[in-house]
């Protein structure tokens, strides 16, 4: 009940109670209030419980999300971002494992080494790296607590950054290796220029060689440098692939063969009708030879078509065609010292040294390093040391001495090692291992190795490369000493088609990299032939 409100008189009301004794009751109820939130000893130590379990959450959805981006952001308030992360990873890495497995493990993987491939891989690299980076500092943000002394935000923060780095580090490397690919790819692959309109060119789909029976690739060893004043071939190897078995023949091309043949439609044909030879007041000793053809269409390129980028190359490839019968349809060039530099890049290359036949040094000493020869005469000091005989490991100094010493022996068992060291490097290339190598392979290989082939058409020669480590390659001795001056093509050409149509032998050695080498004691290869009469057409592996 109130007491009176409107007084007698006009007088004031007068309260029912004094408002000292509500003030006074007002602040006793405030310091009850802050006397029961002021923690006690008990309540403190149940504080720091708290508070750690929440560190202990905050760090373990952080690390969570290191496995999956945003994976952590599911057990907080941003669940909803989480799984839009999660749903982009997962997408992304279906249609890469799409793209992988599509047409077989090679067939896919060489997609992503294509134009467009490359250009994929780079996004996904640097998009997904930066995506995952986002999750995790977004679920450290999101867990870190409000009230978290500045010591503990400080230890998360470092805990974040460390995770961000466990995923950054490799998507940058992966994204470096992708640009390194990218750059180096665009010097090694070239447009094919070709005057012969049947060339093999791989289709699309499943199976792109459908069409296809067969590939001739020449490999071209070039001995250009800064000593040399002219272009000329270290080696000339046609590789002969059968695009069904993986069957792969090899022919080696003299340097020293003369009266190479032009087709009619090479433009050196109408200097050369009757063949390549030396011509009035030429004093050069290599010319009328296979290995003075670089040159000569160097020298004529007023010959040429306006669009052949390379007269010198398109004469060689024709005069090959020339003397083996075979359609050139790609050119692989690498030079010496990239060669050297390549062998090293891989980690060595595994050969089963043997002792050339009828060397002139000792064979035990092996083959020789260096070397030169004056009037018939190896020259005092000029051999600087010897690849021993047996199954070893060369670095790229000894493998390229290895394949291209004669000076004891001469070219013909040159040409052997040079197939042999084709059929050891085949046989040992391991994709796996590869990969960790695979920047300065790739540094090495932009800078001394051109192919003709378009980039975009490296799935299918993948899937023939892989066909080769499962096919006989053979190799076809068409060299002669006695009539490499003026060889009968006719009957070279017959050999030749007889090597590239014979059937697929399941019992013959493959390049396969075997477990036990075979004896290096035996002075004399079993195709240590230099005549085209006698084992003209051998396995390779039996050789070496």
């Amino acid at each position: 009940m109130t007491g009176n409100v409107g007084g007698v008189g006009g007088r004031r009301p007068v309260p029912d109670h004094d408002p000292d004794e509500t003030i006074i009751a007002t602040r006793r109820e405030l310091v009850r209030r802050q006397a029961a939130a002021r923690p006690t000893s008990g309540s403190r130590a149940d504080l720091r419980v708290a508070r750690a379990r929440d560190v202990r959450r905050a760090l373990g959805l952080t690390a969570l999300s290191v496995l999956l981006p945003g994976l952590g952001l599911l057990w907080t308030r941003r669940k909803m971002l989480g799984l839009a992360m999660i749903g982009a990873a997962l997408i992304g890495a279906i249609c890469f494992g799409i793209i992988v497995s599509s047409g077989g493990l090679i067939h896919g993987a060489a997609q992503l080494l294509t134009k467009k491939g490359l250009v994929l891989l780079l996004f996904c690299t640097i998009g997904g790296g930066l995506l995952w980076v986002a999750g995790i500092v977004l679920t450290a943000m999101t867990t870190t607590g409000r009230r978290w002394p500045e010591q503990t935000r400080w230890m998360h923060r470092i805990f974040a950054t460390v995770m961000c780095l466990v995923v950054a580090a490799p998507a940058a490397y992966a994204a470096h290796d992708v640009w390194i690919t990218r750059n180096a790819f665009n010097n090694i692959f070239h447009d094919r220029y070709t005057t012969n309109s049947d060339a093999a060119t791989p289709g699309s789909g499943s199976n792109p060689w459908a069409d296809v029976p067969r590939v001739n690739i020449l490999l071209f060893g070039s001995d250009a440098g800064a000593d040399r004043i002219k272009q000329r071939p270290d080696s000339l190897i046609v590789a002969s692939v059968d695009t069904k078995t993986g069957d792969t023949v090899l022919i080696s091309v003299p340097r020293n063969m003369g009266h190479a043949p032009f087709p009619k439609s090479d433009p050196l044909h109408k200097l050369y009708p009757h063949g390549f030879t030396k011509l009035p007041g030429q004093t050069d000793n290599a010319a009328g030879l296979m290995e003075a053809v670089w040159q000569a269409g160097e020298d004529h390129k007023d010959l040429f078509p306006a669009d052949d980028p390379d007269p010198g190359m398109t004469a060689t490839r024709d005069a090959v065609t020339g003397i083996t019968g075979l359609k050139i349809d790609y050119t692989s060039t690498i030079d010496l010292k990239g060669f050297e530099q390549l062998v090293n890049a891989m980690g060595g290359v595994w050969v089963n040294v043997k002792p050339d036949p009828n060397s002139n040094t000792d064979p035990k000493l092996g083959i020789p390093i260096g070397g030169r020869i004056i009037n018939g005469q190896i020259q005092p000091g000029s051999i600087t040391g010897y690849i021993k005989p047996g199954y070893q490991k060369l670095n790229g100094h000894d493998a390229l001495w290895y394949s291209r010493s004669r000076v004891a022996s001469g070219d013909d068992q040159r040409m052997r090692r040079q197939r042999c060291m084709i059929n050891s490097l085949v046989s040992q290339v391991n994709p796996f291992q590869m990969v960790q190598k695979f920047p300065s392979i790739m540094q090495v290989a932009a800078k001394n190795i051109r192919i003709d082939i378009s980039q975009d058409d490296l799935p299918a020669f993948a899937e023939l490369a892989q066909k080769m480590k499962s096919g006989n390659m053979r190799s076809v001795d068409i060299s002669n000493p006695v009539s490499n001056s003026n060889p009968d093509y006719t009957k070279i050409h017959a050999l030749v088609k007889k090597a590239v149509t014979a059937k697929h032998n399941k019992k013959a050695p493959t390049p396969k990299k075997s477990k036990k080498a075979a004896s290096s004691s035996s002075t004399t290869p079993s195709s240590s032939s230099s005549s085209t009469t006698a084992n003209p057409i051998s396995n390779t592996a039996d050789s070496c």
